[in-house]
Parts: structure tokens; C-alpha cells; sequence
């Protein structure tokens, strides 16, 4: 220990050695440590003054709590009985207080019971506003609401710090008057809403007038047109959108402004040449998720787009997918996810700057097209193929490090075998429920983590060659093969975890 730290110590030792119980208790209105103070200055204190573990500087106290309580709440026997009993307590009070006072987030969710069915929403909202005035420093609060009765119960009487900045998620539908109170109530930085119809389909309130917000993060669920332009003119300074099973028509009114982070989800009435406007509208865009929408032919031209996922889309054809992929188009593409996307056969996937790759679900693939996407993306480092319908594909990459291709019925040995030979820096492969492999030849240099669960035709030999001739292997995953396969993890290195069966 330092010479601070070492003093503090001596400090609770010295305090746990003495003849009566050691007094915790933090004095009210005690000044801490101020936060530029020397790392281990200890405050001085007057004659019969307490001390407090709160009085010590943070990196002192983690380092009293590990050397002392961590000694003391060893326990060797059924009768055993702590004689530092009060002492471990008052520790213990300690740990809390310290929690209570570092804290920076609050989360609430209006199903967590606080007030355990005492009383009604405004007391649970009071004894919330109690819980929040023992975090001093809290900067975030988080909140969920199910319940229409307690979000106007919070409306009325929540209390926060100042400047605290807000998240908040309705799993109901609210209206724009309640909006707009909780938007000039609160610093509200993150929203979640269902914007309220009546039952003619028609907006029962007026979304227009909203004051204006600091929303950096805003998701709109079962809205109009009308209500994202309401919302995008209220909110300068929002970077990131998600419109969630929307009846979008027309041009919702989006602009590039700041935001940097789209997602469009369920949006099925829009046609894609307003999907291509509305998507060149956002040049500042770094990430765009489109899923469940009726796109077939869409364009993308975005210079700093890194994420790129279209999934879920069964109408994405190969002539759209690749032109979504060409690095003329989208230079800085990092990521694509095109999960479930079951039209696509022959995509050409060629893109230099591209690290990880997601097509799983898509049992049309053909194995040219991923031979060629592996040979064409010298960048990558991450594939997931799971259940694809590749037989033979050559899978060939340099930086390929993590490679998924679990439940690919019609995978075979050699492309097995061909895979391990070309990808030298292979760590992490996946071929669970592959089950026309047979004895493909597993060698390989640095392969960490294999998992081979429900290859049920697997040889026995294929997993002797394994342990032979993989001298990296740290991780295996064995289950329903036809031999005995605890043989292994009694006669493997025991360096490397063998799991057999279901006890993974």
C-alpha cells in the first residue's frame, strides 16, 4: 500500500482492536473531500470528532474495503461467530453510502414495486422522490412506464436534481398535451412514444405546437407523417431516429441537421423511391436499419455510412443488395447485417473496407457468392452464415478471425478442411448442426474455440486429428455424437475446456 492508503488501514485496524464497538456514522452536513484534493490527502479532524470512511478519498477507500472487510467477512465454520460482527456492519453501511453518493444513473420502472401496494401512485412517486435525494450526484435518470394513473401521478410530483438528463420509454399511448408538459418539466434527452389517435384514425390532440426539446434520441411508434415533422421541428439537436409500425405516405420532413443514426421498422406503406429521398435527405447519417419494410430496389449513397442493416426484407433483391454494398456508393461500409433477407441468391459482396458480415437466414445463398464476398472483402474479420445452404463454398481470408456456419445442413467436410487450410488467423469457428459433416481434417495453428454440438455424424477420428493437430485449442463443445466423448475431456490438455453433452 502507499503511505495514504497504508495510514487509512491503520486507521480501521486500529479502530477494530478497540475494546468497545466502532462508532460509523456520518456527520449531517459534513463537507467531503473536494474532488481536486491530493489523492491520498486525509482530512483533519478536530478532538472527538467521528470519522467516516466517506472523509477518505475514493482510491483510499476501495483500498481499505479490499484489505479489511474483505479479511473479515471470511467465514470458516458452521459455529463460527464474527467478533468484528458490528464492525462488518457498519462497513457494510459504509459500501452503501458510498454507492448512494457516486451514484450518476437512476433507472425506475413503474413495475418494480417500490412502495410494495402501499398507498397509491402519488406516494410511490413521493417515496421515489426520496430515493432520488440520496444520490447527490445524479446526472441520468431512466424510466419505463406501463401505467397511464402513475405517469400523471409523475408528472405532477417528480422531483429532480437540476440539469438531471432524462430517458423515457411509454408502453402506452400518450397524448400531445401530456408530451408537451413532460418535455418543458424535464430535460429530456432520450423519448419513447406512442402518440394517441381516437378511433377514427385521426389525431386527437395537436402535435404542432411542441416546445422546443433537447431530444438527441426520439423513437415514434404508430404515428403519422404529420407527427414526425411535428417533432423533427421541435428537436434541432436530435442525432438519432427510430420510426417503429408507422403509416409514413409522404416526406415526413426529415433533414440531415445532426442526426447520424436511422432506423425504419415495420414501415410498409412507404414505396422506395420515397425510401431513397428520405434515406438522401441524411448525408450525415453514420448507421441506417431498415426491417420489416416492403423495400425491393432502394438506394444508398451515404459518404460516412459505417452500419448498414436490411433485414427482414423477403422483396430485397440481388441487383439492390449489391448496389447497397458497392464502395462507391457507401465508401466508409464497416458493417452490413442482411439477416432473413430470404430473396437473396447471388448478391455480389465486394467491398474493401468491410470487417463484419451477417447473412444469416438466408437459405438461397449460393456458395459463388460467398466465395466471392470472402475474396472480394479483404477486411473481414467477422462472418455469420448461420443456417445458409453453402455445400462446398471456398472460404478464403487472411483476417478472418470469428466464422459462424452453425446449422448449414449441407456443408462438407472439404469445405471444412479448405476453410481452416485458407484462413489463417481463424480463432473462433462455429459448425454446430452440421450434420453431413463426417471426418473433415481439423488443423489448424491458432484456432482458440470450436463448437461441434449435434454433428451427429461426426467420427471419432475427426476429433483425435482435432486435439492432435490444433495445439491453440482453449474451448470445445461436443454433443450427441456416436462415441464416447468424455474420453476427451480426460485425455485433452488440460489447458482447454471440453464441454460434451448438454452441460454447456
Amino acid at each position: 500500500l502507499n503511505p495514504p492508503c497504508a495510514s487509512a488501514l491503520a486507521l480501521m485496524l486500529a479502530a477494530a482492536s478497540s475494546p468497545g464497538p466502532m462508532q460509523w456514522s456520518r456527520l449531517e452536513g459534513k463537507a467531503l473531500p473536494q474532488v481536486g484534493a491530493a489523492a491520498g490527502a486525509v482530512p483533519a479532524k478536530a478532538d472527538g470528532d467521528r470519522w467516516s470512511l466517506l472523509d477518505l478519498p475514493a482510491p483510499v477507500r476501495s483500498q481499505v474495503f479490499l484489505h479489511y472487510s474483505g479479511d473479515l467477512l471470511r467465514y470458516s465454520g458452521a459455529n463460527e461467530v464474527n467478533v468484528h460482527l458490528e464492525t462488518v456492519r457498519g462497513v457494510c453501511r459504509e459500501l452503501r453510502d458510498q454507492i448512494d453518493e457516486e451514484c450518476f444513473t437512476f433507472n425506475y420502472d413503474d413495475t418494480c414495486g417500490l412502495a410494495s401496494g402501499v398507498g397509491g401512485d402519488h406516494d410511490e412517486i413521493q417515496m421515489l422522490n426520496g430515493w432520488i435525494r440520496r444520490h447527490p450526484r445524479l446526472k441520468y435518470f431512466e424510466c419505463l412506464l406501463r401505467s397511464v394513473p402513475k405517469f400523471r401521478a409523475l408528472l405532477e410530483d417528480l422531483e429532480l436534481p437540476p440539469g438531471t438528463r432524462c430517458s423515457f420509454v411509454f408502453e402506452f399511448k400518450v397524448n400531445a398535451d401530456e408530451v408537451r408538459c413532460l418535455l418543458e418539466r424535464f430535460r429530456v434527452r432520450r423519448l419513447s412514444v406512442i402518440p394517441e389517435e381516437d378511433g377514427a384514425g385521426r389525431q386527437a390532440t395537436d402535435w404542432n405546437s411542441l416546445p422546443d426539446t433537447n431530444l438527441h434520441m426520439l423513437c415514434l411508434r404508430s404515428c403519422t407523417d404529420q407527427i414526425v415533422r411535428s417533432f423533427l421541428a421541435s428537436s434541432p439537436r436530435l442525432q438519432g431516429l427510430q420510426v417503429v409500425d408507422s403509416r409514413l405516405l409522404g416526406d415526413p420532413g426529415i433533414q440531415a441537421g445532426n442526426l447520424t443514426s436511422l432506423s425504419l421498422t415495420g414501415v410498409v406503406t412507404m414505396p422506395d423511391e420515397q425510401f431513397s429521398r428520405l434515406i438522401a435527405s441524411c448525408l450525415n447519417l453514420r448507421s441506417l436499419y431498415i426491417a420489416k419494410c416492403h423495400v425491393s430496389n432502394i438506394t444508398v449513397t451515404l459518404p460516412q455510412l459505417e452500419l448498414l442493416s436490411v433485414t427482414h426484407c423477403r422483396q430485397l433483391t440481388d441487383h439492390c443488395a449489391t448496389e447497397l454494398l458497392n464502395p462507391v456508393s457507401n465508401p466508409a461500409l464497416r458493417f452490413v447485417d442482411l439477416t432473413e433477407d430470404r430473396g437473396l441468391m447471388s448478391p455480389v459482396v465486394a467491398h474493401p473496407g468491410l470487417e463484419i458480415a451477417w447473412l444469416m437466414h438466408c437459405p438461397q445463398l449460393t456458395d459463388q457468392a460467398v466465395a466471392h464476398m470472402f475474396q472480394n472483402c479483404p477486411s473481414l474479420t467477422a462472418a455469420n452464415l448461420v443456417q445458409s445452404s453453402i455445400e462446398s463454398a471456398l472460404i478464403c481470408s487472411p483476417a478472418l478471425r470469428t466464422l459462424e456456419l452453425t446449422t448449414s445442413q449441407k456443408l462438407t467436410d472439404t469445405a471444412v478442411t479448405q476453410l481452416l487450410q485458407h484462413c489463417p488467423n481463424l480463432s473462433f469457428l462455429d459448425v454446430g448442426h452440421c450434420c453431413q459433416l463426417l471426418e473433415p481434417k481439423f488443423a489448424h495453428p491458432v484456432l482458440e474455440t470450436i463448437l461441434l454440438s449435434f454433428c451427429v455424424n461426426l467420427r471419432e477420428s475427426a476429433i483425435v486429428g482435432l486435439f492432435a493437430n490444433c495445439p491453440s485449442l482453449r474451448y470445445v463443445e461436443l454433443a450427441v455424437c456416436m462415441f464416447d466423448m468424455t474420453r476427451f475431456q480426460r485425455e485433452c490438455n488440460p489447458k482447454c475446456q471440453v464441454v460434451v453433452n448438454f452441460d454447456f
